[in-house]
């Protein structure tokens, strides 16, 4: 049975590590008062989305507009790429899945699935007690009661921004190369090393981003397969619709 708590704060608590902390799914805590409501709603009017709000249950159901909050915040954490606009329930919870297991465990929170699946079914007040929750985070990390796990390195990757091809390219410009005087010879004594030069931080940052990249291509990959599975279901009633109207003579 999972348990209805909010993660306690104080401004003298020590510090939570988002890398340490065991953070078990569960379900997000009703809203306490109107004066609580008011001030989430306050406090969501403040940060720039891509789009109006008209219905908060309706708008935030599929996961993109809640992305963009915690990365308003938490820039380093959201790959936006990773979230897009959706009208189906199961790409709905796709998109809450993908920020539950990319995004909300590095703050130390994971969704429930009960309220993965009232959000993105639009139910009354669940988006606004997933709200409450990221904002009690937000409110923690300005305070340094909480330390969220950033990837390491001076930038994050932004994988839509950067070709596959140049990254490998960059991963290459650091890889040892043969000397021009044949393979398997030995350096000349006192010459630097394969290594020399490199910075390990930085050949580390750009093996993550390649795995990224990867990872990316599956996601595509996989939409892909969607697609075109939902053409061939388009093909088929468009044949079955020509039969029928081939049988009365209306083709």
């Amino acid at each position: 049975q999972a348990v209805l708590a909010r993660p306690a704060h104080s401004p003298g608590s020590p510090r939570c590590d988002a890398t340490s902390m065991a953070a078990p799914a569960q379900i997000a805590p009703p809203i306490e008062s109107d004066e609580e409501l008011q001030r989430l709603y306050d406090w969501v009017d403040g940060i720039p989305l891509s789009r109006p709000k008209r219905n908060i249950a309706r708008d935030f159901a599929d996961g993109v507009l809640f992305a963009e909050v915690v990365n308003h915040h938490f820039p380093r954490l959201v790959e936006m790429h990773n979230y897009s606009a959706a009208n189906s329930q199961s790409q709905k919870q796709y998109n809450w899945s993908t920020l539950n297991t990319k995004v909300m465990k590095k703050i130390g929170y994971t969704i429930h699935q009960q309220d993965i699946e009232d959000v993105s079914g639009a139910a009354p007040g669940a988006i606004e007690r997933l709200l409450v929750v990221l904002m009690d985070r937000v409110v923690q990390a300005q305070e340094g009661q909480l330390r969220p796990r950033i990837p390491s390195g001076n930038v994050v990757p932004r994988v839509a921004n950067l070709e596959p091809s140049s990254a490998r390219a960059e991963v290459a410009a650091v890889k040892p190369t043969s000397s021009a005087g044949g393979r398997g010879k030995a350096a000349a004594p006192g010459a630097p090393g394969p290594s020399a030069g490199i910075d390990p931080g930085e050949l580390a940052e750009k093996d993550r981003t390649i795995a990224e990249l990867r990872e990316m291509a599956d996601i595509m990959a996989e939409k892909i397969k969607k697609l075109e599975q939902l053409v061939r279901i388009k093909d088929a009633k468009i044949e079955a619709m020509s039969q029928k109207l081939a049988k009365y003579g209306l083709s």
